[in-house]
């Protein structure tokens, strides 16, 4: 046999593979994201080389029916993960608004501590991880070691040991500070507020992405502020060249973002986005508030880096905590505040605004020894498996036509409905039957700007009663679309 022949024999074999696992994959022999074969398993069975057996999942790769996780093998790709993308959400950037009352957050905030609804709406980490009977056993120690350490406060940027370990951990998103250049907030959100309060007075304009968090939302109301909200991509989050045409016509005072793994919609701004914008907020002479809560819970192996590590003059002001990736009421956060540290600093002094010392002691010790290190590697895949479950179920018992983004991280998916269906009415129907889902309307300061959309947390556990839950909403969905 000549080489070419060979060659082309080589070709039939793989693509005549390639057909016969597409081929298992439509009869369900193997279903969305189940493991298929090791390579050496698939040479031996269907007699090939191993060349031939990777050649087959290469072209399946490219094809979009499998994909690869790093050590871990091929897996079948859900279909709709396949060929349905949410479109952009955003159209143009808004006007200069003020945000309107947020009764339905507070609604929705009150329904969420209500144990008897099924609750989607809120974000909030999955209570079911092992690492939270670990926070556990280090409180329980520190007070028996300790009994008065609980009850007093720290010094104001900080606990020094807490602040070493995070500047530690900043590596792993690209940015090199020292602990002196950490200021420990109470949580993400006072973070975000103490930035807002020094950076802005009422009746100035700060550009959102939109869909935005409606936490944000809140803040900008309760201080007056106006927003200019910037059209988002459900895959790259905010547009760059929306932000720089806002920059260009309004007096904007700050950007405030989500850069990693968006909340509502779960995107990832890619690398060359993100230096674009760090260049662009420096050249407009705007600081950028970095809300990075989420960059953690990266799928991957490789946390994606911050903005802010590509900051060269500290205008980038990057805010975090503990409240998504291990317990929200543990109330730690953290700010980088870059050249602003001296306001920062003055103004948590002025607010008194300061987190306890004990729970800073045991975020502390945990990042010390490794565990949150294991429980990152153990939420990334439990996040990521239920992700792919609520993907499914979606598929399965919602409309046809609906769209539904799909985060790289974090644990909330922004899901548009087809036709005319209200994401409000299903909200009102779906409560009125115990299931608690996040409407469109609370992620912009018009409440109209999303009528056809919901935000889904999926956090925790996918049990019986929250598979019904949710096969109860795409229910509802249906009937609403004449389905």
């Amino acid at each position: 046999m000549t080489e070419k022949s060979s060659h082309s024999h080589e070709n039939r074999l793989y693509a005549k593979l390639a057909d016969q696992i597409q081929e298992y994959i439509r009869e369900s022999v193997y279903r969305a994201n189940e493991k298929l074969p090791s390579v050496r398993t698939l040479a031996k069975t269907h007699n090939v080389s191993i060349s031939t057996a990777v050649a087959a999942y290469n072209h399946l790769e490219d094809k979009g029916v499998i994909f690869a996780r790093p050590k871990s093998g091929y897996f079948v790709k859900q279909a709709e993960q396949r060929n349905v993308r949410a479109p952009r959400i955003g159209q143009e950037s808004t006007l200069p608004a003020e945000v309107s009352s947020m009764q339905r957050v507070m609604e929705i905030m009150r329904d969420s501590s209500d144990p008897s609804f099924v609750n989607f709406g809120a974000a909030v980490p999955s209570p079911d991880l092992p690492v939270i009977r670990q926070l556990k056993k280090i409180f329980a120690q520190k007070v028996r070691s300790e009994p008065f350490l609980g009850i007093g406060y720290d010094s104001p940027k900080g606990n020094n040991p807490l602040r070493r370990q995070l500047a530690r951990r900043a590596v792993d998103a690209g940015v090199h500070v020292s602990p002196e250049e950490i200021v420990i907030t109470p949580g993400c959100q006072g973070g975000i507020g103490l930035c807002l309060r020094i950076l802005t007075k009422p009746g100035d304009i700060i550009a959102v992405e939109s869909p935005c968090y409606y936490g944000l939302l809140q803040l900008i109301e309760a201080l007056g502020l106006k927003a200019v909200e910037i059209p988002s991509d459900a895959e790259t989050g905010i547009s760059i060249e929306a932000l720089q045409m806002a920059l260009e016509q309004w007096p904007i005072k700050a950007v405030l973002t989500i850069p990693c793994f968006n909340n509502p919609v779960g995107a990832l701004m890619p690398e060359r986005n993100k230096k674009r914008l760090a260049d662009l907020v420096e050249q407009h002479g705007i600081p950028l508030i970095e809300d990075d809560i989420y960059g953690d819970l990266c799928y991957s192996d490789t946390r994606p880096k911050a903005v802010k590590s590509y900051d060269t003059e500290g205008n980038v002001l990057l805010c975090s905590s503990v409240s998504k990736t291990l317990e929200p009421q543990l109330g730690v956060g953290w700010v980088l505040p870059g050249r602003y540290q001296d306001q920062i600093e003055y103004e948590l002094f002025l607010t008194s605004v300061t987190s306890f010392r004990l729970p800073q002691l045991a975020v502390a010790e945990l990042l010390a020894h490794g565990g949150y290190d294991r429980h990152l590697r153990y939420a990334r895949e439990v996040y990521r498996q239920r992700r792919d479950h609520l993907t499914e179920l979606v598929a399965e018992h919602f409309p046809k036509g609906t769209k539904m983004s799909q985060p790289k991280g974090g644990f909330v998916a922004w899901i548009q409905l087809p036709g005319a269906i209200s994401s409000t009415k299903l909200y009102i129907q779906a409560r009125e039957q115990g299931v608690l889902i996040a409407p469109g309307e609370i992620f912009s300061s018009n409440p109209k700007k999303f009528p056809h959309s919901i935000r889904i947390s999926y956090a925790c556990a996918w049990t019986p009663q929250r598979e019904e839950a949710i096969k109860l909403v795409g229910e509802l969905a249906r009937s609403s679309n004449g389905a």
